[in-house]
C-alpha cells in the first residue's frame, strides 16, 4: 500500500523498527499515547522488542514479547519484489553483504553462513519470513530508529519498498540536539538550497578548528609511545580460540606462536593503537602484519596529493550509504584514474579497523594502483586535510572537516553533508579540474549548513554548536513529538 492510498480514517499499524535506540520503548509509548487510538505499533530489533531480530542475522531462534519468527519456518509465498531481475539482485546482493556483520571472522555469537549459495538461500528464506509478517499485520507504515543497515532490517526496508509501504527514518545528527528525518535512504544529504519564506541563520563554522569528536576518543595525531602486549589481549585471544578456533586451543606451538605475533604487532604499532581490546580473530594478524610495513614511513608532503582515509568496516557508512562504494578499494581504483601522472593518492587506515573485510587481496589489490602510497597510523590527519589537494571519501566525516576548512571534498557514497558547498559528487566524466574549480565559499558554507540544521528537528532544550556530537540525553518526549509530527505529515522531512 502507497502512501497515498492511506485513507486519512484508515488505523495506523506501524511496525517500528528500532536497532540499538535505549530509549526506544519509551519513544513507542509516548509515540502512542499521541496518535490516535486504533494505531497499532508493533516494536522489532534487539532485546526487550515485540519480536526479536537478533536471532535472524545469527540464524538462531530468539523469542520476543509476543512471537517468535522463525519459530514456524514455512514457505508463505508473501511477494516482496516485483521490479526486474536486476533490481532483485542488487537487493539480494545488499541483504548479504549486511549479513557478513555476524559471519565467524567477525564475531563470536556467529552464524555458520559460509558461501555466496547459502547466503542467497537464507536471504530468501528471512525475506519470505519478514514479508509474511508485514501482510500478515497490514503494515501500512515502517518507522526506522536508524538507516537500516544490520540485515533484518535492510530486508523490512527493501521489502517496504517494493510493496510501496510508506518508511520513515530517523536518525542522530553531527548538530548537538538534533536529529535527522528521511524517507528513503537515497535521499540522505539531499535538502533545498534556497527557500524565500523565512530567513534563516547562518551556522557559525571556525575554518581553524580540529574536532574531537566523541568516537575518536583516545585516538591521536602522532606516533606516541609504542604499545605492548597485555593481559587482556592474550585474555581475548583465548575467548576466541574457545569460541571459534577449538581445534588450534588444543596445539600449544600453535598458541605459543600466536601469542609472539601479537607480541611483536602491539611493540611496533603505539600504544593508543592497541588493537587487541576486542574480538579477535587469529587471521586478523595477518591484517595487522600488514599495517607494521608501513607504520615507520615518514609522510612525504613536498609532493602533490589526495587524500583518501579509508573508514571502518562493517558499518551504515559504507554498507548503507556506500552503494556500490561499500568496496573502498573500487573508490580508490576510480580515483586513480582521474588524477593527473604527477599526483599521488594517500590512503590512511581507519585507526578502529580490525582485520574484518581487509584480508590479503585487500591489500594485493591496493599495492596494484600506481601512485599510491600507505601511510602509517599516527599521520595527522587534520595536516592531511591541509596540505591535500582536496579529500576523497565514501561518506566519512573526514568530508565535513574538509569542506569546513575551505578544502573541496570528492565523495563516493551518500553523506549527509553531500548537498553543501565544496562537495563533488562522484559521476561518469568526473574530472580533478572540475573537483579543484568548486566553489566553496566560507559564507555560503555556513548559510546553506545554517539551512539544513533549520530542516533538522530539535530533540534538545540548547542549541546546537559547531563540531560537538549530539548527547544521547533520551529526550524521549521531544523525539516522540517530533516523530509524531512527521507521522501526521504536519513537517517536513529533513532530507527530500
Amino acid at each position: 500500500m502507497s502512501v497515498d492510498e492511506i485513507q486519512s480514517d484508515e488505523p495506523l499499524r506501524i511496525l517500528a523498527v528500532r536497532t540499538n535506540r535505549k530509549e526506544g520503548n519509551s519513544v513507542i509509548n509516548l509515540i502512542k499515547q499521541q496518535l490516535p487510538e486504533n494505531t497499532k505499533i508493533i516494536s522489532v530489533g534487539n532485546k526487550d522488542t515485540d519480536i526479536v531480530m537478533t536471532g535472524l542475522i545469527r540464524v538462531k531462534r530468539k523469542r520476543g514479547r509476543i512471537k517468535n519468527l522463525i519459530k514456524e519456518d514455512r514457505f508463505s509465498g508473501a511477494p516482496y519484489i516485483t521490479q526486474a531481475d536486476k533490481s532483485l539482485n542488487e537487493s539480494t546482493f545488499v541483504g548479504i553483504d549486511h549479513l557478513q556483520r555476524r559471519t565467524e571472522q567477525f564475531a563470536w555469537r556467529h552464524h555458520n553462513v559460509n558461501n555466496t549459495y547459502d547466503a542467497k538461500n537464507y536471504y530468501h528464506i528471512a525475506v519470505d519470513l519478514l514479508a509474511s509478517l508485514l501482510a500478515e499485520e497490514q503494515i501500512n507504515l515502517v518507522l526506522f530508529f536508524e538507516i537500516p543497515h544490520l540485515f533484518y532490517d535492510t530486508l523490512i526496508y527493501q521489502i517496504a519498498k517494493s510493496k510501496g509501504i510508506r518508511t520513515l527514518i530517523v536518525t542522530s545528527s553531527r548538530f548537538p540536539g538534533c536529529i535527522f528525518s528521511l524517507s528513503a535512504i537515497e535521499d540522505v544529504g539531499i535538502f533545498p538550497s534556497e527557500h524565500d519564506e523565512i530567513s534563516i541563520n547562518a551556522y557559525p563554522i571556525n575554518p581553524d578548528e580540529n574536532p574531537e569528536w566523541d568516537y575518536m576518543k583516545g585516538i591521536l595525531q602522532f606516533r606516541g609511545e609504542p604499545g605492548k602486549l597485555n593481559w587482556r589481549g592474550i585474555l581475548q585471544l583465548f575467548w576466541t580460540l574457545v569460541a571459534v578456533e577449538q581445534t588450534k586451543l588444543l596445539n600449544p606451538k600453535v598458541v605459543s606462536k600466536t601469542i609472539s605475533r601479537m607480541r611483536i604487532i602491539a611493540a611496533t604499532l603505539p600504544k593508543w593503537r592497541y588493537p587487541f581490546r576486542k574480538y579477535l580473530h587469529t587471521s586478523h594478524l595477518d591484517y595487522y602484519e600488514q599495517l607494521l610495513l608501513y607504520e615507520n614511513k615518514e609522510v612525504d608532503f613536498d609532493r602533490k596529493f589526495v587524500y583518501f582515509p579509508l573508514q571502518f568496516q562493517p558499518e551504515l557508512t559504507t554498507s548503507a550509504l556506500g552503494g556500490c562504494f561499500s568496496d573502498q578499494l573500487l573508490a580508490i581504483e576510480h580515483l586513480s584514474c582521474i588524477l593527473p601522472n604527477d599526483c599521488w593518492i594517500y590512503v590512511k587506515e581507519n585507526p578502529k579497523q580490525n582485520g574484518a573485510m581487509r584480508g590479503p587481496q585487500f591489500f594485493d589489490r591496493l599495492r596494484r594502483i600506481p601512485n599510491l602510497t600507505f601511510l602509517p597510523s599516527y599521520a595527522n590527519t587534520y595536516e592531511l586535510i591541509d596540505k591535500s589537494e582536496f579529500v576523497a571519501a565514501i561518506t566519512g566525516t573526514v568530508g565535513w572537516e574538509a569542506i569546513c576548512k575551505g578544502k573541496n571534498v570528492l565523495v563516493f557514497g551518500m553523506p549527509w553533508y553531500r548537498n553543501l558547498p565544496g562537495v563533488v559528487q562522484f559521476r561518469e566524466g568526473i574530472t580533478y579540474e572540475k573537483i579543484l574549480n568548486c566553489k566553496n565559499e566560507h559564507s555560503t558554507l555556513e548559510q546553506q549548513t545554517g539551512r539544513l540544521v533549520s530542516r533538522s528537528h530539535s530533540v534538545d532544550a540548547q542549541p546546537p554548536t559547531p563540531h560537538t556530537t549530539r548527547e544521547d540525553n533520551s529526550e524521549s518526549n521531544t523525539v516522540a513529538e517530533a516523530i509524531v509530527n512527521l507521522i501526521e505529515n504536519r513537517i517536513d522531512t529533513t532530507f527530500l
